[in-house]
């Protein structure tokens, strides 16, 4: 691999964290900066200042709206698949991307798009690595 070849990716892995950092900030706007910590979207400069919050996510689940409680288990799959999987096994819905996107409004669309396209694994509280 040539040094410019190198460049661009390094290049291209900043851009990464930025556009999902952003997008990530997107959905916790929309769905509710008090299920997300411990920092806040205004001063978060990394995506684990904005990790799920289990107690608060698991409250809210249930008194969700059908297309809130997708947005929130396919948000929270980022961080944690097996949690995501966990929640989206509650909802009355296809459990795959089609059946947890279908009856999302555009704005929620895009945000998962945006973390799609930038998404490069998370690590837990747990240690776990998600690629």
């Amino acid at each position: 691999m040539s040094m410019d070849n190198v460049l661009n990716v390094m290049e291209q892995t900043e851009q990464k964290h930025s556009r999902f950092l952003l997008a990530w900030k997107r959905g916790v706007i929309s769905l509710g900066p008090e299920l997300f910590g411990p920092g806040s979207v205004a001063t978060a400069q990394d995506k684990n200042e904005l990790r799920p919050l289990p107690q608060a996510v698991n409250a809210v689940f249930a008194e969700e709206s059908g297309g809130e409680e997708q947005f929130l288990a396919a948000m929270v799959s980022f961080y944690d698949p097996v949690w995501g999987e966990e929640l989206a096994a509650r909802i009355d819905c296809l459990k795959s991307v089609c059946g947890l996107t279908f009856n999302l409004d555009h704005d929620c669309t895009e945000i998962l798009c945006g973390l799609l396209l930038n998404y490069e694994g998370w690590s837990t509280e747990k240690g776990e690595q998600y690629e």
